[in-house]
This record gives structure tokens, C-alpha cells and sequence, in this order.
């Protein structure tokens, strides 16, 4: 089962286009104008009112305080550490009207929602759950870039999919016709776990490592190794186009074909790769493992698991009467594999097949419970994993497939 052709043999049509590259166009443009869910960097306005600027900081800064959240040692946060937060992220410097600036992340970027590095937790020690943490940035990524901290070390950014603070030192400033050149050029896209890119071609001057779904634009494809175009930052924080290098083998010339066989494949890739929340540590969580495959054919999938089970026809929604036996029946008769989201509280999957009265999905996930001696055992998986959803049966949360309350398909 932890081959992608056990799955793709049991597919009824792996190889059907589920969309063409039309359709994905259309069916990205629902998400960014009909949904709301992802950002159009191309239709950025010229000017943007800072007063809306404004409201998304105290958005954050007001849902963050609500949450009860303590430093690592478990102390409780006060009022001065809000006080300093305001001040860091430099309101008084907001304008009025934020000319239209572009960038382009330079080095891999964690992506905040404060303008700092310290964590704040759920509770004490929970090290791998920093509540801060909001997202993370490949080199290469378009933002728009809205506002500096007090201290000028934060940027504040919007990015296709996400926005928040990232350090000066990874972004550089771009002018409309770098940003557009980058943007609309021929490109490939990385398709495996992670890719090294390098500044020279023999492949040994590294650049970084970029993730699967990353698109950079083409400049030349010979043998085993392709040519494209990577951002850098001049010394005076503006951005340079120079030539990278990587082994062809680790790019697709444009977007892969959108088939359940490719999904799977792509998905399979990804196994046993760590957890990472938010991102953290260059790995992915439960929405980014599925935003990295799905970007590989050219679907924007939003960040965030509750908002990515809002995108694609929906099959079905349960309440809590629901039985497992219905939830697997439909799963069974209308769900397909490799192109299904399966979602819950907190959680999302890509649905691959049932067998023996089991479904089975593969995911990003830090854990699971289970039943021990009259309380939950909490066992860590930590890792992209393969599962079937009775997974968690008889713990007080109960089995994945209990928990699920909602069932997309990715196609119009």
C-alpha cells in the first residue's frame, strides 16, 4: 500500500484529465474571486488604503490575545508584551495610501504573524506548535510588500496564498517589470520532495532548496541540468535576476497533466517526510502537503485546512448522526482517489480508496489517539503517512472517519 501503483492499479480512470489547463485557470479564478480565499498578485491595486492595513494587525493582534497563549516556560503573556507588539509592528508609520510594491522571497522564509522570532504556545514546552507560526516562503515566491517593523528587520508581505511578517534579510524589492518578467516568463516546476538549486552549472555553488510545487521561469534545459531564472538581493535591498541551475530530473516543463495518476504520484513523494507545523523546520503540515501537490499541475490551493475544504464540489457535509458505515458507503460510490479532500476540525487529507470496507487517505499528520488503560495514548507520527480512518476508533475524539464533516472533489 505505500506504493503509488497499488493505488493508481485500483483507480477506475487514473489516467482521465480531470481538468485541462483552461479549467484550472477558471478554477482558480473562483477561489481568488468568487471564494476570497487566495490573493491575485497580478490584479494588485497601485495604491492601497493603509487603513485596511490597520485592521488585519489588530485583527491578528486581537485573536492572538484572545487565545490565552504563554511563553514556553508557561508563564501567561501580559499586557506589556501587547503594548511592545503594537509598537513593533510600527503603526504610526502606516500610511494612508501604500504605493504598490512587489518582491520576491530570496531564502527560505518562516512567515509570522507578529514581527518576531520567540514563540508563544498553547501551553508550556510545546516546542513544535510555535502559535506564531503562520506559514513559511520558498526562494522564488511573489509578495507584495506593505509595511516595515519599528526596527526595519520585518517585512510585512501578502504572498498567493498567505500574508504576514518575514525577515528583511529574505525579501528583495522588485520593479513592476522584474516582477512581471518573473511572473509570466516559460517556467518549469519542481516535482519532487525538495529540489537543489544552485548559481553555477556544475552544481556546486548552492542557492537553496525549494519545495515541490515551486515554479521558477526557464532559460534553457540541457541534458541533466535545467537553467532558470532565481532572485538574489543587492546590497541596497533591491532585487537581481541571475541564472540557477538543477538537475532536470527534479523539474517538469510547465505543469504536469491534472490525472489522479500524477496526485498520487506527487502525494507518494512526499511519504514519510516530516510534520512540520506551519511549516516549521522546511517540512509541511496537513495544508501544505496538499497545497505542494496540487500546485505541481497548477491549482492554487488556499493555506489553511478550513479553507481549503471550501474549494471543489462538494460532495457531501455530515452532521454528528452520521454513521461511519454511510461516511464509508459514500466515500465508496462518490468520492475518487487522488482527487478527493477529506476534512475535519483542524485536519485535512487526499482520499486514495477503500478496500475491505476501509478507507484509506494519505496526509501530513503529527499524531493520533488511542485507547489505553480507560484515557487516550496520544501516539506521534510525525511524518507524511499513509492510514486508513478507523485510525483513533474508541479514543474520546474517536476515528478519523467519525471525525470527518466534509468531502470535496478538485474538479468542476
Amino acid at each position: 500500500m505505500n506504493a503509488p501503483g497499488f493505488w493508481i492499479s485500483r483507480h477506475p480512470q487514473p489516467d482521465q484529465t480531470i481538468l485541462t489547463p483552461q479549467q484550472i485557470e477558471e478554477f482558480n479564478r473562483n477561489i481568488f474571486n468568487e471564494l476570497k480565499l487566495t490573493t491575485d498578485l497580478a490584479q494588485w491595486p497601485t495604491n492601497y488604503a493603509g487603513e485596511t492595513l490597520k485592521t488585519e494587525l489588530n485583527r491578528i493582534l486581537d485573536h492572538l490575545n484572545q487565545e490565552q497563549l504563554v511563553f514556553i516556560d508557561g508563564k501567561p503573556i501580559n499586557k506589556e508584551y501587547w503594548s511592545s507588539m503594537r509598537e513593533a509592528s510600527n503603526f504610526d508609520q502606516i500610511a494612508k495610501i501604500i504605493p504598490r510594491q512587489y518582491g520576491l522571497i530570496v531564502s527560505y522564509a518562516d512567515q509570522r504573524f507578529l514581527p518576531i522570532s520567540e514563540g508563544l504556545y498553547a501551553k508550556a514546552n510545546d516546542v513544535d506548535f510555535d502559535e506564531l507560526q503562520n506559514s513559511a516562503l520558498d526562494p522564488g515566491t511573489p509578495v507584495v510588500i506593505l509595511h516595515k517593523s519599528a526596527d526595519a528587520q520585518w517585512l510585512y508581505v501578502v504572498c498567493p496564498i498567505s500574508s504576514g511578517w518575514v525577515k528583511a534579510e529574505h525579501v528583495a524589492y522588485a520593479s513592476d517589470n522584474e516582477f512581471n518578467r518573473f511572473l509570466s516568463a516559460s517556467f518549469v516546476v519542481i516535482t519532487v520532495d525538495k529540489a537543489d538549486v544552485y548559481l553555477d552549472r556544475g552544481l556546486i555553488n548552492f542557492y537553496g532548496a525549494l519545495r515541490m510545487g515551486v515554479r521558477l521561469p526557464l532559460l534553457e534545459q540541457r541534458g541533466e541540468v535545467t537553467e532558470v531564472l532565481v532572485p538574489i538581493q543587492r546590497p541596497n535591498g533591491d532585487a537581481e535576476l541571475v541564472s540557477g541551475f538543477i538537475e532536470t530530473n527534479q523539474v517538469n516543463n510547465g505543469y504536469l497533466a491534472y490525472t489522479p495518476r500524477q496526485i498520487i504520484e506527487q502525494a507518494f513523494k512526499l511519504l514519510n517526510e516530516p510534520y512540520g507545523w506551519g511549516d516549521m523546520y522546511g517540512a509541511q503540515d496537513c495544508s501544505r502537503f496538499l497545497q505542494e501537490i496540487f500546485a505541481t499541475v497548477g491549482i492554487t490551493l488556499p493555506r489553511d485546512s478550513k479553507n481549503q475544504i471550501q474549494v471543489g464540489k462538494l460532495l457531501t457535509d455530515w452532521n454528528d448522526v452520521t454513521t461511519d458505515a454511510d461516511k464509508l458507503q459514500l466515500l465508496q460510490e462518490k468520492a475518487m482517489g487522488g482527487i478527493s479532500l477529506l476534512g475535519m476540525h483542524g485536519h485535512i487529507m487526499l482520499y486514495l480508496g477503500s478496500i475491505d470496507e476501509r478507507a484509506y487517505a494519505i496526509h501530513a499528520v503529527w499524531a493520533y489517539r488511542r485507547p489505553q488503560d480507560h484515557q487516550d495514548e496520544v501516539v506521534v507520527l510525525n511524518r507524511v503517512t499513509l492510514s486508513d480512518l478507523s485510525l483513533g476508533a474508541g479514543s474520546r475524539r474517536g476515528s478519523w472517519l467519525k471525525r470527518i464533516n466534509a468531502v470535496r472533489l478538485l474538479g468542476l
